[in-house]
């Protein structure tokens, strides 16, 4: 069974508009909705925004289901110049940025950083090539921060350059699915892109699109 972990209402309803639904149930809080995509056995749940909820959940999909992985979807904002909204954002990296234990630790306490699962990302990239999605692969930023200042997008790419988006909960969902041993993928669809000049209109106006784009996506991968 593979598993999908959402954060917002947006991001849910765009995955189970391509399920094919079994059955609904609330465990220990969580929404969790049993069906297929393309045949495939699927449990999909609503984690809610923040890194927090976001490892709670995954360590109860991997607790109540034996998961064959662990695929984390929905929307984020861009951090590079030649991204544009809709754009995919494929993982080949998770970093949890706002970790910091430096003080002690020094430059290895910056940053917690895990490995996206290489035959999932793989299969992700073909997926958008066949749906004809513009995808980039790339690190895969996590904060419990909705960046819309400046000094937070300067204070993320000073520490991690190489980031491609920024969002809030993949960074926990790749440490949990590591501690269970779990193949996981962090796939994001851009629904706005810092050095756009419109950035204050596009997430509200391209969120849901967003949210259907990424489902398209997954609805290609689980053909392959």
């Amino acid at each position: 069974m593979i598993g999908i972990l959402a954060a917002m209402d947006t991001e849910v309803e765009a995955i189970k508009n391509i399920m094919e639904i079994k059955k609904e149930e609330l465990y220990q809080g969580m929404n969790f909705t049993y069906g297929t995509i393309e045949n495939k056995e699927v449990v999909l749940c609503k984690c809610g925004v923040g890194k927090c909820l976001a490892s709670m959940s995954a360590t109860l999909l991997c607790t109540k289901e034996k998961l064959s992985a662990l695929i984390n979807v929905g929307v984020a904002g861009g951090l590079k110049e030649d991204q544009n909204v809709l754009d995919i954002v494929i993982s080949d990296k998770i970093v949890q940025a706002d970790y910091d234990t430096s003080p002690i630790d020094g430059d290895d306490g910056i940053g917690l950083v895990f490995e996206a699962d290489e035959k999932l990302k793989e299969t992700c990239i073909e997926a958008a090539k066949k749906a004809k999605i513009t995808y980039h692969v790339g690190t895969i930023a996590s904060q419990d921060i909705f960046m819309a200042r400046k000094e937070d997008y300067d204070r993320l790419m000073t520490k991690f350059a190489d980031s491609a988006c920024s969002e809030m909960e993949g960074g926990a969902i790749g440490q949990i699915a590591h501690v269970f041993n779990v193949p996981v993928l962090i796939v994001r669809s851009l629904s706005d892109v810092v050095d756009h000049h419109d950035n204050p209109m596009e997430f509200t106006t391209y969120a849901q699109i967003a949210s259907k784009q990424a489902a398209t996506l997954i609805k290609e991968m689980m053909r392959s």
